[in-house]
Order: structure tokens, then C-alpha cells, then sequence
């Protein structure tokens, strides 16, 4: 029993960056954790990784706290559990959905509103075309929902998301909408850090500018102007990105 403490004490494995900055160590920041280290490369293919009993001793947890982490990790195609130990799976091996939140994730605000102002222009073009009257009447549900937002960062981020996604849903292309599916929380955790910070957008308020902006789309789409409809979005997530822009500027 000796041999194997110091064994733990010395068998490489990052405890450190487990237990920096948390106070209480749960089943999902255990899975957030795990997924970095595995998905920045920091374990090889066919890592061991420490028993059970010394992850737990280490790292000051339950057996249920980490296995729970464990069937998680092992859903997203990371981790294979066996009885002989539980080991790092091979990047061929995790889940495709995994991997794209992922690089959504580590992607800059200037790489992702880039990404966005060529996805969703193309995506907004393809709605005012194709979205039907229940379509065009959620997007209006959506937005009336937004006016009542009020200074409600959470609020006003989740229905900014949820527009966004109604228009994905409106262009009536599977994979649009599975793309946007993926990245929707991605989206909406970056929206939402961008409303917390910003007291402006141009010389607005964040939710009047949105309200503006988001108005453009709509009404663009409601009179099938599919080359209007791409522009309006264009132009809000180039306002968006100036923003942000300005926001980090020293």
C-alpha cells in the first residue's frame, strides 16, 4: 500500500490543474476538466489514467462523483473503462459533436463572428425563401419575447440565441440546423459574455441595437428579400464585432 502511495504522488498525472480554482469539485466540472486535458493533447492514446482510488484521494472526491464524470467522458468516446483500468481513447474514437463544440470553444470571438457572418448571411438568404407562416410567426414569438427583456443579460442572450436558431430552422436545410444545434451553446455563453460587458453598441443600448438589428432580419425575411435578409445579417454581427472590438481595446 506504500508502494502505490508514492507511486500517485509521482505518477505524472496533472492533479493541479483539477483542483486550481475550484472550491468544490462536481461530476460536470470534472467532465469539463477531463475533456481539456484530453482534447488539448495532453494525454496520448492509451493513457492509463490514476485508479480509482487514488483519483479520489487525490483530488478529494466520491467514488459517485467520479464515475459519474466517467460515463460522461465515456459517452463523448474519450475514455474506455475496463476492468483492467481506464484509459484515453484515440482522437479517431470522440464523438463528432465533441469535437466541433470544441473548436467552437477554443475558436476567437473574431474567428467565430466571422464564421457566423458567413454561415448565417447565407443562412438568413435561404429563410426569406423558404420559411413558412408558422416559421415567420415564431420568429415574431422570438422577438416580442426579446422587447420584454428588459436589462436582463440572460434573458435577452438566450432569445438572441434562439432567433438566430429559428432562422436556421426557417432555411429548412438538415444541416444548417444540426450545425447550429452543435454550436448553440458555444453561442449563447459568448453572447452572453459580450451583453454583461457592453453598455453600447454604436449609440445604442445592447438591447435597443439588437432590437434594431434583429428587426432588419425579420423584416427582410416576412417580404422574401433573400439579398436583404443576407445583408441585415451581415451588417449585425459586423456591429457586433466592432463592439466587441472596441470593448477589448486597451
Amino acid at each position: 500500500m506504500a508502494d502505490e502511495n508514492i507511486m500517485s504522488l509521482n505518477d505524472g498525472f496533472p492533479y493541479d490543474c483539477i483542483l486550481y480554482g475550484s472550491e468544490k469539485i462536481t461530476s460536470d466540472y470534472l467532465v469539463e476538466q477531463f475533456k481539456m486535458l484530453i482534447l488539448s493533447d495532453k494525454f496520448p492514446p492509451g493513457y492509463p489514467l490514476p485508479t480509482e482510488n487514488t483519483l479520489c484521494e487525490r483530488l478529494g472526491i466520491g467514488r459517485s462523483t467520479l464515475r459519474e464524470a466517467f460515463k460522461v467522458l465515456s459517452a463523448y468516446g474519450l475514455i474506455t473503462r475496463t476492468k483492467h483500468g481506464t484509459f484515453v481513447n484515440d482522437s479517431v474514437d470522440f464523438s463528432t459533436s465533441l469535437m466541433m463544440d470544441y473548436c467552437f470553444e477554443e475558436a476567437g470571438v473574431k474567428d467565430l463572428l466571422e464564421f457566423r457572418k458567413i454561415f448565417e448571411a447565407e443562412s438568413a438568404w435561404l429563410a426569406a425563401q423558404k420559411a413558412t407562416t408558422d416559421d415567420i410567426k415564431n420568429l415574431k414569438e422570438i422577438m416580442i419575447k426579446m422587447e420584454n427583456c428588459g436589462d436582463d443579460p440572460a434573458a435577452l442572450s438566450y432569445n438572441d440565441v434562439a432567433f438566430h436558431f429559428a432562422i436556421a430552422k426557417c432555411a429548412h436545410n438538415k444541416l444548417l440546423i444540426s450545425i447550429m444545434k452543435l454550436i448553440s451553446n458555444t453561442y449563447y455563453k459568448g453572447i452572453r459574455s459580450n451583453f454583461e460587458k457592453l453598455d453600447h453598441v454604436g449609440d445604442k443600448t445592447p438591447l435597443d441595437a439588437t432590437l434594431g438589428l434583429h428587426t432588419r432580419i425579420f423584416d427582410a425575411i416576412l417580404l422574401r428579400d433573400p439579398e436583404a435578409a443576407a445583408a441585415a445579417m451581415r451588417e449585425h454581427l459586423d456591429l457586433t464585432l466592432e463592439a466587441v472590438e472596441d470593448l477589448n481595446e486597451p
